[in-house]
């Protein structure tokens, strides 16, 4: 997290509390959507970009090339995403651990093998959701 102050601001207050009670990943539309008004989307982006900096939300990009933002836990295990491709829900799934320190020896063996150094990965799945099957 950043060593800097930040200030309370109703926008940051209603994008953290919209993050909260959804508990989980939402897109820029979602957010505006559900927040009915009370943020603009010049706003939204601003917002995000401020708690990005302070380490309480990420981001990350869907199948559309849409921006989607979700609560940043520094407690909580590294996660990855399963993206429907008909209705473009986003829900997150934790890997078996072996699987997960698998893919971290192999995300090493490329940064040796390619002398670079990986910041992140992510792992995406693209299926129908329960929702979109039963339509």
């Amino acid at each position: 997290m950043s060593s800097t102050n930040a200030s309370i601001t109703n926008p940051r207050l209603v994008l953290l509390e919209l993050l909260l009670r959804q508990a989980r990943p939402l897109t820029i539309d979602q957010v505006l959507k559900l927040t009915r008004g009370r943020l603009a989307q010049s706003t939204l982006y601003r917002v995000i970009n401020d708690l990005r900096d302070f380490g309480l939300v990420s981001a990350f990009m869907n199948l559309d090339k849409t921006m989607v933002i979700e609560l940043d836990d520094p407690v909580a295990s590294h996660h990855h995403h399963i993206f429907c491709r008909q209705c473009g829900s986003i829900t997150d799934i934790e890997l078996n651990s072996e699987l997960e320190l698998n893919l971290e020896t192999e995300v090493k063996r490329i940064e040796s093998e390619h002398h670079i150094s990986i910041d992140s990965h992510s792992l995406e799945l693209f299926a129908t959701c329960r929702a979109c099957i039963n339509d």
